[in-house]
């Protein structure tokens, strides 16, 4: 019996044990709960632009500047470029292009004196048009013969084809290409806007000269026949009103 009371008054014991540990204000641990992420908010940092990083972005943004004016400045070179060739190849006889004329009628006179004792030169007429050009465009004469110095006049015939009036522009060059400073055109329909209607012919004429100093140049010694070739091609005014090919 006395066993029993014994055991009976143990769980006493251990609730006066409990009260004085709360009394002595001992602190108790407290477990967070597992699976649950704190509830309290991380701070962001953030990192401030170092010198080096602001001096890759100038780099970047001087890289960009510079490409954007290589850019504009290709396309004004590319704008540009046509009329300043053909500028330099009329003027200069580069390339194939025989020398425009702009002369007063007195200069004109004074250059178109036959050499009379000069052989006669053989003149050939070539034409062709580009693809997507339906015109039919043909010299009306194969060949003239002239001596340096003397002008002769020669014509060109060309058909539209299609069912659409059309706008064509005329290129032209000279073989052989060393001729080309001698071989001076007072009147020409190349590099104009040549407008036919559906179903026109018209005819275009050349008319043109030797310089008489071709028979002075030694180089020209070996030179009898000369080809003068013409290709229209489809053209069309851009934004800028400025006649182009269409190729």
């Amino acid at each position: 019996m006395e066993r029993l009371i014994s055991l009976a008054a143990r769980p006493a014991v251990g609730i006066r044990a409990l009260n004085a540990i709360r009394t002595a204000g001992i602190p108790r641990c407290r477990i967070p709960a597992r699976g649950f992420a704190s509830q309290t908010p991380l701070r962001q940092q953030t990192t401030p632009a170092s010198p080096r990083n602001l001096k890759w972005d100038g780099k970047n943004t001087s890289t960009m500047y510079y490409t954007i004016s290589i850019i504009i400045g290709t396309l004004a070179v590319a704008y540009g470029s046509v009329p300043m060739y053909k500028m330099i190849c009329q003027q200069t006889g580069w390339n194939g292009q025989p020398v425009s004329t702009h002369l007063t009628n007195t200069d004109t006179g004074s250059r178109v004196t036959p050499v009379t004792d000069s052989r006669r030169l053989r003149i050939t007429f070539n034409a062709s048009v580009s693809d997507v050009l339906p015109w039919k465009f043909t010299p009306q004469q194969r060949e003239v013969r002239v001596l340096p110095g003397e002008t002769a006049l020669a014509f060109y015939t060309a058909s539209n084809k299609g069912d659409q009036d059309i706008i064509g522009v005329a290129t032209y060059s000279v073989t052989p290409a060393q001729v080309s400073p001698y071989f001076s055109k007072i009147q020409c329909f190349c590099f104009e806007e040549q407008r036919l209607n559906a179903g026109e012919t018209v005819d275009m004429p050349v008319f043109f000269f030797i310089d008489p100093d071709f028979a002075k140049d030694p180089a020209m010694r070996g030179i009898d026949t000369i080809t003068l070739s013409y290709t229209f091609f489809k053209a069309r005014y851009d934004k800028d009103g400025i006649l182009r090919p269409t190729p």
